[in-house]
């Protein structure tokens, strides 16, 4: 079994603190612009803009700060957990039978995806290289899908033996 935990930079007890206190002072900012908004225009689309903004909020915050991955390679799967704080929930179990592709994003795009939606199981500003994976989901699937990772360098060689051990 090969493991990786793919992690983001992460804040200080006192800026986590902040940074909480910052998004409850952003609350109710919005809120009283919401309700100066109501005041102005009667319009019920602002109570339901500001409860946008405020989830857009948390989630980048939580996002940037909090949420790292874990890659798991076992046996006959490929496992994508993603982790706030303690908590972590597998988001992807990929079987080795279904995997078509494993390689640097660009040539893998090129050859199964090309403008397709893909999955992403990165850290924005980490400086491993990304690599995609192209795979078949469920049994009789004909479409691709594709995903991806940031892989280590024990991780990327332990991937391509897994790879190779089919062909």
């Amino acid at each position: 079994m090969t493991q990786q935990r793919l992690e983001g930079k992460r804040v200080s007890p006192i800026k986590g603190i902040l940074t909480i206190a910052a998004l409850a002072v952003s609350i109710i900012l919005i809120s009283w612009a919401e309700q100066a908004l109501d005041r102005a225009a009667p319009i019920g689309a602002f109570r339901f803009a500001v409860w946008i903004v405020v989830a857009a909020e948390c989630v980048a915050i939580f996002r940037m700060s909090y949420q790292c991955f874990r890659y798991t390679l076992d046996g006959g799967h490929f496992f994508v957990e993603r982790i706030y704080g303690d908590q972590g929930r597998v988001v992807h179990d990929i079987d080795r039978a279904a995997v078509l592709a494993i390689g640097p994003k660009d040539d893998i795009f090129k050859r199964y995806g090309n403008g397709q939606a893909y999955e992403s199981a990165t850290i924005r500003g980490c400086a491993l290289p990304q690599k995609a994976i192209a795979y078949r989901k469920g049994d009789q699937s004909d479409t691709v899908s594709l995903l991806l990772i940031q892989p280590d360098q024990a991780m990327a060689e332990a991937l391509d033996a897994w790879l190779a051990e089919d062909a």
